[in-house]
């Protein structure tokens, strides 16, 4: 039987592919549990529009990253931080917090993509690594003060 999936499923494929599985599995697994409709059903047109939007919906974010990477490529961003008289901090400053200082100035750029190769934990200048995928990469200061 063909089926359109409608989530990834191990040992099957991906979302929204349209893959060939024997009619017990598709009847008693896939289509019960919503991983799957018939690809001849009427459901499959509306998966077909699912799709459509998804990849819209994923062109769209491709799309606001590389202006978020354009907007932080060669800038310096300066952090304030509590550290001791050596320079050392007393909390790090890992993806997440960095996401958040950026969410701040106005740029959207996940902690994910924030290639860190261990949280700062010392006040300084470092360089910090960006990358989105599809090989759009880029790089930012960071300035960590004590405050």
């Amino acid at each position: 039987m063909k089926v359109i999936l409608l989530k990834d499923v191990k040992g099957v494929g991906r979302k929204f592919e349209e893959k060939n599985v024997s009619d017990g599995y598709a009847a008693n697994f896939l289509i019960p549990k919503k991983l799957a409709v018939a690809a001849n059903g009427p459901g499959a047109a509306v998966v077909k529009n699912l799709k459509t939007q998804d990849i819209e919906h994923k062109d769209r974010e491709a799309e606001k990253l590389h202006e978020s990477l354009a907007k932080i490529a060669g800038k310096s961003v300066e952090i304030k931080m509590n550290a001791n008289e050596q320079g050392h901090l007393f909390s790090r400053v890992n993806a997440e917090k960095l996401s958040k200082l950026l969410r701040e100035q106005g740029i959207d750029i996940a902690e994910e993509n924030i290639e860190l190769e261990h949280p700062i934990k010392e006040i300084g200048t470092f360089e910090v690594p960006i990358s989105v995928g599809n090989g759009a990469e880029t790089k930012f200061t960071l300035v960590v003060l004590r405050s």
